[in-house]
């Protein structure tokens, strides 16, 4: 049943609206209207909806209106997610602010991060009574202190010091030492206060890895809410990858352990001794085996990912670690308290942190899921085991679009070559609203997309060398203020060789990933206009450098993802076993999104120019270039690099 429509965007965005009379440097987006519009109808008619929104329609206001103006007029609960804790900060401390000035209603909005950005007050209580000072942080301890009595949040992110890991490790929020409502600090509880606050709200501000746990723990994270809108979409299979894994670590054995030790000390003089002098053994048993285990994992994982197979399998499988885990909730058994209290509560999360633990071990040792991908490799320098799904579409169609009324999709890249299908066969989304908004930007006038004559196929012996060549011309031609997108660090390191010397005879400085913090390097690359920035996978997106600091966006090859990873080669796989096209049904699509956050970089404002330089000559040989050139924004075509020159006029 179609509902009659009672948001009209042009009331409120439109040249006329609120927001033209509020702001006087306001400026109206049709793209902007058309886009807010089409959020309410989804919400009020409990749709579902993809909308590609190019830069510069100023997505955060069309979604953000809309959903106010239903949730305030249905009394209802809808969930913004986003990718980046830049965008989930920019929306609470900017936009949400500016709406609760110029809206002539009242809202309630709150932002949910994950469990352990909050302080817990339990564990706090505990490390201040009697383990501050082992840890040599008196000083950290005296500043927290005085923080505990001001903050209203508990919030990391709040404290205007750095906490050292090690300390916050030991106060932060964490689930599987958790009480819950048994706890004695529940009522002052930061993280329980907030999750209280959450179902009085309008609208909550979270990220998409939160929605997801929501989604994966059946709702028992966030309040039931009746809408999602679910920015920079074009990053949701990758992270319902992540939620949806399981991972074998170090560092979680550790935990383990450490939770299992603190219930020890808490059940000494509640439960009987023989109890706690079992628990004591085997959980050192199990410490010790999973310390020898991933040291043996460090000698097995000779390359950077090693798949699991039929083959290899055995050696990774020969350990005691889930008998030890298994004689574990024997012993809780016996813990039969007799009354319900805090400690009832701890013991009942440590023994599900034991049933999530064992459960992950049986699904990685044991590999007979055929719907995961089992592989083991080095992170950060630690051994680490994955079981990652293969397809997360079915996943996300089951715990969130099937149960949610109305979820809404939102980004400058979801379409390839003007359609949904891809993005929406991926993340499981059968019936949607679609919606492809151009950028409001005249990318005729302010952007060319220039491949050169001289370009080649990646696979040329002296391709380094070429690209050496070429990103030097283009810096010729701007400059300075050239952002070089790479897929691979060989490259990137090899190129970076080859022009140093170059830099340093004509006064470049170049800022390459790797050398320093990415914000550093960007912040760096905006101050100093005689500069480049050489970058991979992060930087092809989330960099926004309005005005004269970004002048030339050149991408080496174009960004196919590599086979090698494991995930990728069994989706590849599955999808050639159904008997399709693995290159053009994943590969081409995945490459062509990420190709055009590659160029979104460039144009950031009505003021910008710049160009865009390919210098892979694919994307005019092969039979799938089209399909990249097609999903571009309309720039000035040309295979003359000169032309980069006459745009500054030079």
């Amino acid at each position: 049943m179609v509902t009659v429509l009672s948001f009209d965007g042009e009331e409120l965005l439109g040249p006329k609206g609120l927001l033209a009379k509020t702001l006087s440097n306001y400026e109206y987006r049709p793209e902007q209207v058309e886009m807010s519009n089409h959020v309410y109808k989804a919400l009020k008619n409990e749709t579902h909806g993809v909308i590609e929104a190019g830069t510069g329609v100023g997505k955060s206001l069309a979604y953000l209106l809309p959903s106010i103006h239903y949730t305030v007029e249905e009394k209802k609960l809808a969930v913004v997610a986003t990718h980046t804790i830049t965008l989930q900060e920019q929306l609470f401390q900017k936009d949400i602010p500016f709406l609760k000035e110029v809206l002539p209603c009242e809202f309630n909005v709150e932002v949910f991060k994950g469990r352990g950005n909050y302080l817990c007050l339990r564990r706090w209580r505990e490390l201040i009574q009697g383990r501050g000072n082992q840890l040599g942080l008196v000083d950290n301890l005296e500043l927290l202190s005085r923080w505990v009595q001001e903050t209203e949040t508990g919030d990391y992110n709040e404290f205007p010091h750095a906490i050292p890991w090690e300390l916050w490790s030991e106060i932060r929020c964490e689930k599987e030492s958790c009480a819950e409502e048994l706890c004695s600090h529940f009522g002052q509880c930061f993280y329980w206060s907030l999750r209280h606050r959450l179902g009085q709200a309008h609208l909550v501000i979270t990220n998409q890895a939160m929605l997801l746990a929501d989604a994966r723990a059946e709702g028992r994270v966030l309040p039931s809410y009746d809408g999602v809108i679910i920015d920079e979409a074009h990053n949701l299979e990758e992270v319902a990858t992540s939620t949806y894994s399981h991972e074998l670590k170090r560092e979680g054995f550790l935990a383990y352990y450490r939770t299992g030790t603190q219930l020890q000390a808490t059940l000494r003089d509640i439960v009987p001794e023989y109890i706690i002098q079992d628990l004591n053994i085997i959980l050192d048993e199990l410490i010790r085996e999973a310390g020898q285990y991933f040291a043996q994992m460090e000698h097995l994982i000779t390359s950077y990912t090693v798949p699991l197979t039929e083959k290899n399998r055995p050696h990774f499988t020969q350990t005691s670690l889930p008998k030890h885990l298994r004689d574990i909730q024997d012993v809780l058994k016996e813990c039969n308290l007799e009354e319900e209290g805090e400690v009832s509560g701890l013991l009942e999360q440590f023994a599900l942190f034991t049933e999530r633990l064992l459960t992950t071990l049986d699904l990685i040792l044991l590999g007979n899921d055929p719907s995961f991908a089992y592989w083991a490799e080095i992170q950060n320098g630690e051994p680490a085991l994955i079981a990652a799904p293969i397809r997360v579409g079915q996943l996300l169609e089951e715990t969130l679009f099937e149960k949610t009324p109305s979820v809404i999709l939102t980004s400058a890249t979801l379409s390839t070559n003007q359609s949904f299908d891809y993005i929406q066969s991926q993340l499981g989304l059968k019936e949607a609203s679609g919606l492809i908004l151009g950028s409001p930007f005249a990318y005729d006038k302010q952007a060319i997309l220039c491949v050169p004559r001289e370009a080649k196929n990646p696979n040329h012996p002296r391709y380094a060398h070429y690209v050496a060549y070429l990103i030097l011309r283009t810096l010729a031609y701007t400059r300075g203020g050239v952002l070089a997108l790479f897929t691979s660090y060989s490259l990137m390191d090899e190129v970076a060789d080859a022009i140093y010397p170059k830099l340093d005879e004509v006064g470049y400085t170049l800022f390459k990933q790797g050398d320093g913090p990415r914000l550093g390097l960007i912040r760096n690359f905006q101050d100093q206009p005689r500069s480049l920035l050489f970058g991979t996978n992060s930087f092809w997106e989330g960099i926004d450098l309005p005005g004269d600091a970004l002048r030339a966006v050149v991408i080496t090859r174009l960004p196919f993802t590599s086979p090698d990873r494991p995930v990728t080669r069994a989706r590849l796989a599955a999808i050639e076993d159904s008997g399709g096209n693995p290159f053009l049904e994943y590969s081409v699509p995945q490459a062509i999104l990420r190709l055009k956050q590659g160029f979104g970089r460039l144009i950031r404002t009505k003021g910008d120019i710049g160009g865009v330089i390919i210098l892979d000559e694919r994307i005019l040989t092969a039979r799938y270039g089209a399909g990249f050139l097609a999903s571009l924004p309309p720039a000035r075509f040309t295979r003359d690099l000169e032309e980069l020159r006459l745009l500054f006029g030079h």
